[in-house]
């Protein structure tokens, strides 16, 4: 699991133009914000991907394990049944 977040004015280092053209492009530099994200990788392969345009806490990280990863995971995966132990033991408040 994994949590990274971008700024919504992040600048724009690469573009598209036909050969030989210059690039123009529009940056709205008014932006803000950012989005959050939150995913699982096994091997190379990304899954149960999150995106919150909200700051990750522990509230929003609990949601994102019961609502997003576990239903997603293998029945028969270890790491599937300590999640869903962990959630039924250690239930919200």
């Amino acid at each position: 699991m994994d949590e990274s977040g971008f700024p919504h004015d992040t600048p724009r280092t690469h573009g598209y133009s036909p050969k030989g053209q210059r690039c123009f492009g529009l940056k709205n530099g008014g932006a803000k914000g950012r989005t959050n994200v939150i995913g699982a990788l096994s091997g190379t392969t990304l899954f149960a991907i999150g995106l919150f345009d909200i700051n990750i806490n522990s509230d929003v990280f609990y949601s994102w394990v019961t609502q997003v990863l576990i239903p997603v995971l293998p029945k028969n995966s270890v790491i599937g049944a300590c999640l869903r132990f962990c959630v039924n033991a250690f239930p919200q408040k």
